[in-house]
């Protein structure tokens, strides 16, 4: 009788396959934790993965979502998590992870991405290098996800200027927090799991993220106001600790592969209409959204953007031809 091999996060880390059994009859059970919820942009994607996963290596391989960092991960904890095999992959949301290294921070420079091809470019360019980033923290890369373009939520209008200098509001990673800093705004660097407690205090009065998540998480019932401002359109992966990816058989390897190519092709496809179904949810929900930022907003945005894209460039030394390959690209 084939020998039923599981390991968890809670009890002993690894999912390494060590037992005689045939490659068939073994099953690898595998906790992912998601600092977001279910129902936000990258939690669907997740949700797909498992599901394909499952289907695709014919119920060898089950994957344990843990949303809303019920598993007392951050989002900027991730990464060592899965280095180390405390889980055997996660949901990364690249923006938390400047710190490690530039590239990861790429698709989140203000205003490079306008338009859906714009994603898809992003995307075929960014990804040999993510993926080279991630194999330094003993790591495969499987899957992308994103998220719509960012906006911000507010409790009050942004109808001008004056309504964004001065305000408290959270940015997600050092692009942002560097760039509403410059426009005049009270930013401060904060991770996802700290929004609504933050909220609630009434230590931010407003909050950078897209309409999907501010939607799917209902931080509208803090902040009804929703600007368009497309300020870009942070990508995230599905990656996978070496030593389990090492461990699997080639072919349960080719299928988990191909099950996160479909769930990226399904989340980029989805983008089309996410953002018009967000907007129509949030319209319903009460929220006012603002399609046409204030032009004096737009301009300060702009031009505080610029010495990020510069301080990045050098961050990112080599790397920085990355940025290049995507200009050229987009024609800009």
């Amino acid at each position: 009788m084939a020998t039923r091999f599981l390991k968890t996060a809670a009890l002993v880390g690894l999912a390494v396959a060590t037992l005689a059994a045939p490659a068939s009859a073994q099953e690898y059970s595998w906790d992912m934790p998601n600092t977001f919820g279910r129902n936000s942009s990258d939690g669907v994607a997740d949700v797909v993965f498992g599901e394909l996963v499952t289907e695709k290596t014919d119920g060898a391989v089950k994957i344990t979502h843990h949303f809303d960092g019920s598993l007392g991960y951050r989002g900027v904890d991730h990464l060592t998590a899965v280095q180390d095999g405390a889980v055997q992959l996660a949901r990364h949301p690249m923006s938390y992870y400047g710190g490690y290294d530039p590239i990861f921070l790429l698709s989140t420079l203000p205003f490079l991405i306008q338009t859906d091809s714009d994603v898809t470019t992003m995307h075929e360019i960014i990804a040999p290098y993510v993926d080279m980033a991630f194999e330094d923290y003993n790591q495969v890369v499987v899957s992308y996800g994103l998220f719509p373009p960012s906006g911000i939520w507010s409790k009050k209008p942004i109808n001008s200027l004056d309504d964004l200098k001065g305000l408290k509001i959270r940015a997600f990673d050092l692009n942002s927090l560097q760039t509403f800093t410059g426009a005049g705004a009270a930013a401060v660097n904060m991770n996802w799991g700290d929004v609504l407690p933050a909220l609630s205090t009434g230590a931010i009065d407003a909050v950078v993220t897209s309409a999907d998540l501010g939607f799917a998480s209902g931080i509208y019932e803090y902040l009804p106001n929703f600007t368009e401002i497309n300020w870009a359109v942070p990508l995230s992966t599905i990656a996978i600790n070496k030593d389990v990816w090492d461990s699997l058989p080639e072919e349960i390897q080719a299928e988990v592969m191909d099950a996160g190519a479909e769930t990226t092709k399904r989340t980029f496809d989805r983008l089309t209409t996410q953002v018009a179904d967000n907007y129509a949810g949030m319209r319903q929900a009460g929220v006012t959204v603002a399609e046409d930022a204030p032009e004096d907003v737009m301009a300060a945005l702009r031009e505080a953007a610029q010495p990020v894209l510069d301080d990045w460039r050098t961050r990112a030394g080599d790397n920085a031809k990355a940025l290049d390959e995507y200009l050229a690209a987009v024609g800009r």
